[in-house]
């Protein structure tokens, strides 16, 4: 790593406006990963850098939330391993991850379910993104939302690309392993498409940013 994308713990708390013991006891709760905090031999002694991008948007990201989940709810965000992720609700609908529209799609689906796992965060998350991308409509979004969480209840692999299709007016979702070729009737068109691993990887990032 480059010293250009670096920064001093003296720029950082500067930039950032948090004293040193903020710092150090987010680092103790594991909101900041011990990997960076990067120790440097300096004509003093020594001193301590961080990942410029990563550290600010992080910091950024702990303010946000800390006065709408708890330590542990922010913990399980910030982990890399999404496995046991688990968050109300009520909480989900504070973090403004997706819209409330995609919200709405899977509360009518599901709508005696108050605790999400990553699954299920992970369904709304690619129906809030076909929304914006292809325009897709809310019912369209509630069918994608069935077969994902149906699909994800028994397959962890999310090796698949998704696709919404119309044959004269009537919607249909398809889950496509990997990059297989695959071959449509006559009148049939693809109102939308995702690839699920880039999904889930583009969430992951989002979550624990």
């Amino acid at each position: 790593m480059s010293e250009e994308e670096l920064i001093s713990k003296k720029q950082l708390l500067r930039l950032a406006q948090i004293s040193y013991g903020t710092l150090y006891r987010w680092k103790r709760m594991n909101l900041i990963p011990e990997s960076w905090f990067i120790h440097r031999a300096t004509a003093t002694g020594q001193a301590t850098y961080f990942p410029r991008t990563k550290i600010l948007t992080r910091i950024d990201r702990i303010k946000e939330l800390k006065n709408e989940l708890s330590v542990e709810q922010m913990q399980e965000l910030f982990s890399a391993n999404v496995k046991s992720f688990k968050i109300p609700l009520k909480d989900f609908k504070e973090i403004d991850i997706v819209s409330k529209l995609s919200i709405t799609a899977f509360c009518s689906v599901y709508p005696m379910k108050d605790m999400l796992d990553f699954n299920d965060v992970f369904g709304m998350y690619v129906v809030d993104n076909l929304m914006k991308q292809s325009g897709i409509y809310l019912e369209d979004a509630k069918q994608v939302l069935r077969l994902l969480c149906k699909y994800l209840s028994v397959e962890a692999s999310k090796d698949y690309q998704l696709l919404l299709l119309k044959k004269l007016g009537v919607p249909m979702t398809v889950l496509v392993r990997g990059e297989d070729d695959i071959l449509l009737e006559d009148n049939t068109e693809v109102i939308a498409c995702a690839n699920l691993v880039e999904f889930e990887e583009a969430l992951k990032d989002q979550l624990i940013a």
